[in-house]
């Protein structure tokens, strides 16, 4: 268990799942500092507001004084990197960074709560932490994304309540012993450590299999997508297992009715309240549907929860609005799995109507991009344009894996969906030709794990510095 004054080392301190929990442990009273060899991030500013150092690089003498050493699990390729091998040689406790959040989660008084899932973590984890803030309960909540009003991708509080984003990649979320869990659904996906959908199952069920227990929720309490073919499977495997399964949206236990799609968001009726929420999207009505049963769960009234949804400003890459200037709309998002693609687009198209619609797109992985390149090529149906980034490698092993390209997936989306499509080339050469291409009125959604961000803040610059009153060089398409 954590405790006040440990020394603690964290390798790969300025990611985001690794600087999140930085800052956890410091709140925690752990004496933690860090190192990473791509310093600074988006992620590092809160660590040097809070007096957390973070060093640049990797050195045995970083250890000194330290009781363990935490890592991201993707170090574990890099076995050669001075200060593993030195706690290695010292006999230092080395434990991913995932295990300490686990530790910090099962301490007294809490109650463990986790989000997981293929699709739709971030933003039912960022909601139900944000509404359990305003029900006063001053929860503990890490998220996988930035949350602006937090400043960081956590948010230390008080209360009981500990919620964290459960993520499957690597069994990562088997360190969590939640008493309340919400699985949004289960696909393939992560190609590079599952072998197949059954091994996702696998997972899955491990990790309920290994929730905790508490009086205050009854004991164990699941929530799962009623109409998701994965998480029905995953039910079909748990027999016996001594919890409270609750099946939410359409065909379940507990689902909103009628729903209302507009420009501004969704409007939906449950627990006898007429509910409205500021995301788009038929998929962001089943996030919200499992936040509010699990807030619902903890005690919250209804009309607490009204008013906490409302009020819900979404996480950061998660359809964020970049810029609204000249007469075109970007948005920035994070999703690069094909069900992911293929909903944000249709909540993009909800928002936009009839505006022209780019999707602007980085694949993930050489892995994923071969894998799903069939669902890929009929993801990008509801968009006008589609422009092809280079595909992003993501871990040093991808880089010899490149079974596919970006202009085979461009090609194969054309094809298939009849939509105009094509690969631009690398960050920067995809945010100048759609910069060059725009007209106003357009909407531009740009999506991708990788570093597709720097494309949407690059034609929010172009805008801002005049980019439609210059003259089209190139044949708009």
């Amino acid at each position: 268990m954590v405790r006040a004054g440990e020394r603690i080392h964290l390798i790969g301190a300025a990611g985001s799942g690794a600087a999140g929990v930085a800052l956890l442990l410091h709140h925690a009273g752990a004496l933690i500092d860090g190192c990473d060899a791509d310093t600074p991030s988006p992620y590092t500013p809160p660590l040097e507001a809070a007096g957390i150092v973070v060093l640049s690089g990797h050195d045995p003498a970083h250890l000194a004084g330290v009781v363990r050493l935490a890592i991201s699990p993707a170090l574990r390729v890099h076995p050669d990197l001075p200060e593993l091998t030195a706690a290695m040689d010292s006999g230092i406790p080395v434990v991913p960074w995932q295990a300490l959040l686990g530790e910090l989660m099962a301490a007294p008084g809490r109650i463990g709560l986790a989000v997981t899932g293929t699709h739709g973590k971030s933003t039912t984890t960022a909601l139900l932490g944000h509404l359990l803030i305003s029900a006063g309960l001053d929860p503990t909540v890490e998220v996988g994304a930035f949350i602006p009003a937090w400043g960081a991708t956590v948010r230390p509080g008080s209360g009981a309540p500990f919620v964290v984003e459960a993520d499957e990649f690597g069994d990562n979320f088997l360190h969590y012993h939640p008493a309340g869990a919400v699985v949004t659904n289960v696909e393939m996906d992560h190609p590079d450590y599952f072998a197949d959908r059954e091994a996702v199952l696998d997972s899955m069920e491990r990790f309920v299999r290994g929730m905790g227990e508490d009086p205050r929720l009854g004991g164990r309490l699941l929530l799962t997508t009623a109409a998701d073919s994965g998480s029905q499977a995953l039910l079909e495997r748990l027999g016996g297992w001594p919890g409270r399964v609750v099946r939410y949206g359409p065909e379940g236990d507990v689902e909103a009715h009628s729903v209302a799609l507009t420009a501004d968001g969704t409007e939906f009726d449950l627990f006898g309240e007429r509910f409205r929420s500021p995301l788009a999207g038929e998929h962001n009505v089943l996030n919200a549907t499992a936040a509010l049963i699990l807030a619902h769960e903890l005690g919250v009234p209804p009309p607490v929860l009204v008013a906490g949804l409302r009020s819900f400003p979404g996480a950061g890459r998660r359809m964020e609005l970049i810029t609204d200037t000249a007469g075109v709309i970007v948005y920035d998002d994070y999703g690069h799995h094909p069900t992911e693609v293929r909903a944000t687009l249709a909540a993009m198209r909800q928002k936009v109507g009839e505006r022209r619609l780019w999707a602007v797109f980085e694949p993930h992985m050489y892995s994923r991009t071969a894998l799903l390149l069939d669902e890929f090529a009929t993801a990008f149906t509801a968009a006008d344009e589609v422009v092809i980034a280079d595909i992003f490698a993501s871990r040093d092993s991808e880089e010899a894996m490149r079974a596919t390209s970006a202009e085979q997936l461009a090609d194969a989306i054309e094809r298939t969906s009849g939509v105009p499509t094509i690969a631009a080339g690398d960050v920067d050469a995809t945010t100048e030709y759609v910069a060059e291409h725009l007209r106003p009125g357009d909407a531009v959604l740009v999506m991708g794990a990788g570093k597709s961000y720097q494309i949407a803040r690059g034609v929010a610059a172009a805008l801002a510095s005049g980019v439609l009153g210059e003259s089209r060089s190139l044949t708009e398409r």
